[in-house]
């Protein structure tokens, strides 16, 4: 029973000095996901920032005549497609988790968390200037 008791006891000092680490490992996951899911919300949107961008930039040559001030805001609303399309390769491109450990990795998902949103607000801002940009 003396053994039985101190078996138990180990089971369970072994089970809570685990625990934290697992605590860790699920608040990556969490935060993994978190981050992916948001890339996976904006990165369809890659295909409709090409389309607008290349229709507005056909706008700019088919019109010659076209007003100043309107070849002007075109222009800043193919920058900004620009600026958001890169945005999201070089973020893709610089995304990697596998190269930080646990401790790490939450503070590096965190980071990444922040920029995968920055990403998000550029391209959702890139879209409504094109869409508007565009119908004008």
């Amino acid at each position: 029973m003396k053994k039985l008791l101190i078996i138990f006891a180990s089971l369970i000092i072994l089970f809570t000095s685990c625990s934290p680490k697992k605590t860790e490992e699920d608040t990556n996951k969490v935060l993994y996901n978190q981050v992916m899911d948001i890339h996976d919300e904006v990165m369809p949107s890659m295909d409709e920032l090409y389309k607008l961008k290349k229709q507005l930039s056909e706008k700019i040559e088919n019109s010659p005549d076209l007003v100043e001030e309107k070849r002007q805001e075109i222009e800043q609303a193919i920058l900004l497609i620009d600026s958001a399309s890169k945005g999201m390769m070089r973020w893709m491109r610089e995304f990697k988790p596998e190269e930080y450990k646990e401790v790490e990795l939450t503070k590096y998902l965190e980071s990444e968390m922040k920029r995968v949103q920055t990403v998000k607000e550029t391209m959702q801002n890139a879209l409504d200037k094109g869409r508007k940009t565009n119908q004008e």
